[in-house]
């Protein structure tokens, strides 16, 4: 398997794209996650299901924090960035996080399938689909960072919030950097990608879009998509295999 491919390379597939079956390039078709993601939120979001509330007693501690809408849409670039740096220059990673998301997504899928959910915590409580100039008008504060969750709020209803999918991909981006050698490698770039992670976690809640729940709800999500994208299990049982096969020898 071939670590890097350049632009060059890619781009010579879009001539001949019989050749996306080839094993260098084979890993494309994992990007298919994304559109098939997209229309599972989007259609599961807007069905007319039994939706359960999802709250607790912390959420009414947390404050509103409209300034965390920075780090909170940070994490579109952040996912985008990690998806074509290891699409070109760490294939090995570029399958992992990959594998991760799509475990991800099957886990929590089944959840707002078994569970519908959503979060009524906040601010603005018009019903949606409500326009930006609503949900902006009832905003405890009027400024830039109110405006964008405005819009937010109008494009993302608060539905199939547990458990929080910004947070378990915020936790894979950890993981790709961190099993990434030419990321993990730059310290002036990993340390500040990995906090920055960190206060997106915290982001979700203090935006009011997620409740303390979903944050916990990610955890074994998060932990189970970890273990099945990152964990060599081929290697391992090749291990013990060979463990067994001495021991046998020896005796």
């Amino acid at each position: 398997m071939k670590e890097e491919i350049s632009w060059r390379e890619y781009w010579d597939l879009l001539h001949h794209p019989r050749d996306i079956m080839r094993p260098e390039y084979r890993h494309l078709l994992l990007l298919l996650y994304w559109p098939l993601e997209l229309a599972f939120f989007t259609i599961s979001g807007r069905i007319s299901w039994e939706y359960h509330p999802i709250h607790c007693a912390l959420d009414d501690q947390i404050p509103f924090l409209e300034g965390f809408v920075i780090p909170y849409e940070l994490w579109f670039l952040c996912g985008v960035f990690i998806v074509f740096f290891t699409l070109f220059y760490d294939v090995p990673s570029f399958r992992k996080f990959m594998w991760f998301l799509i475990v991800n997504i099957l886990i929590a899928g089944a959840v707002f399938l078994i569970y519908p959910n959503y979060f009524d915590g906040r601010p603005v409580q018009t019903p949606w689909p409500a326009s930006i100039a609503t949900n902006y008008a009832e905003m405890p504060r009027k400024n830039i960072f109110t405006w964008m969750l405005s819009f937010i709020y109008f494009t993302d209803p608060p539905r199939n919030a547990f458990p929080s999918e910004h947070v378990a991909v915020a936790l894979g981006m950890v993981a790709a950097v961190l099993h990434c050698k030419k990321l993990r490698s730059r310290p002036l770039f990993a340390v500040p990608f990995i906090l920055l992670q960190l206060v997106i976690c915290a982001s979700v809640c203090f935006t009011k879009q997620h409740s303390f729940l979903d944050v916990v709800g990610a955890l074994p999500v998060v932990l189970v998509s970890y273990l099945a994208a990152y964990v060599p299990w081929k290697k391992l049982r090749r291990r013990k295999s060979a463990v067994r096969a001495e021991g046998g020898t020896s005796a």
